[in-house]
């Protein structure tokens, strides 16, 4: 990348310039040159959507890249997408994407970053100037709406309190366990960030096993969302939603969601998804045919496979339930809905 002398004069107003990252130990952060249709395709905005070879962008300090963010323009509004990880994010940020004005920005690295830096005094510095550079858009834009990763979760007690409402997307445990289980790669992201997620949260039993521990990292994202939600300065802001209901009638469940964030969907809702064809294709991947038959076979499968892994989790979550309480609150969200 070049390193011009100052950033863009239209900078704190557009979309068009993302903060791809930032280094805390380098005072050096990226700024990349997007359009709209870049922030459409990409699924992640890591490295892999660095996907064509004229990306452009510039190299700053923290100084140069806070003093380009004028905070006086009026700024859109931005909403979060959290979610507890493989639960049909990726598709249900792109259905949002559907509705007009909506700006979606898919797990973009400053957050993953203050996430894991969380503690670290240097990082707190850039809170402000990562929110401000997510809370611009293009000229039809009328609202942000970023999908985290998932272990952003984890500082959503920041993130809330300067911005706008805020949705956690979640699958019954059985479910998720299912999924996880089916693929040995999908099971490192949570446990290797087990600290980070576990931290500040109420002391739970031992998880003796990589089904239990998976069990664990479901059940602590539902109990920080629950104590997110009691927040009185939060209320009114968060919903929680169960993917299961997007699969079952989309175009309403999406368009509640839509409604949450103060937006409206348009007379052709229901032709407009169908006609986005999002419904039969891999999120992540749009060239590869996933509708919701393939995910059932596929689930049901590794159901059958890892019956005795999903088993231990269940049983760990039980018994971890029965033990706090909270049994009858969140039976419901344990097992699918028949």
């Amino acid at each position: 990348m070049n390193r011009p002398r100052r950033l863009p004069p239209d900078f704190s107003r557009s979309a068009a310039y993302p903060l791809f990252a930032f280094d805390t130990a380098q005072d050096r952060a990226w700024v990349l040159h997007f359009d709209a249709e870049d922030y459409r395709r990409a699924s992640f905005l890591d490295q892999r959507a660095l996907n064509r070879p004229d990306v452009s962008g510039w190299v700053v300090d923290q100084a140069e890249l806070a003093a380009a963010l004028d905070p006086s323009p009026p700024l859109r509004d931005v909403h979060w997408l959290f979610h507890i990880g493989h639960c049909g994010s990726s598709l249900v940020s792109r259905l949002l994407d559907l509705v007009p004005g909506v700006l979606g920005v898919r797990e973009p690295l400053p957050l993953l970053t203050l996430a894991h830096e969380r503690d670290n005094p240097v990082a707190a510095t850039w809170e402000a100037p990562v929110l401000a550079s997510l809370a611009r858009g293009f000229a039809d834009s009328r609202a942000v709406i970023v999908k985290p990763t998932s272990v952003v979760t984890t500082i959503a007690d920041r993130l809330l309190p300067a911005t706008g409402r805020a949705c956690l997307l979640w699958v019954d445990l059985h479910t998720w366990l299912a999924t996880m289980l089916r693929d040995p790669r999908l099971i490192d992201g949570p446990l290797s960030t087990e600290p980070l997620r576990l931290a500040r949260q109420p002391d739970l039993p031992s998880a003796d096993t990589d089904d239990a521990r998976l069990a664990r990292a479901w059940l602590v994202e539902q109990l920080r969302w629950r104590t997110l939600a009691t927040d009185p300065a939060l209320a009114g802001r968060l919903i929680d939603l169960d993917f299961a209901d997007v699969l079952r009638d989309p175009a309403p469940a999406v368009a509640h969601l839509a409604a949450h964030y103060g937006l409206d969907v348009p007379g052709d809702w229901a032709q407009r998804i169908k006609a986005s064809q999002l419904l039969s294709r891999y999120a992540k991947d749009g060239d590869a045919h996933f509708d919701s038959n393939a995910r059932r076979r596929e689930l049901s499968a590794a159901a059958e496979k890892h019956a005795d892994g999903i088993a231990e989790g269940m049983r760990w979550a039980e018994a971890t339930l029965e033990g706090i309480g909270d049994e009858a609150y969140f039976a419901p969200r344990l097992q699918p809905r028949g």
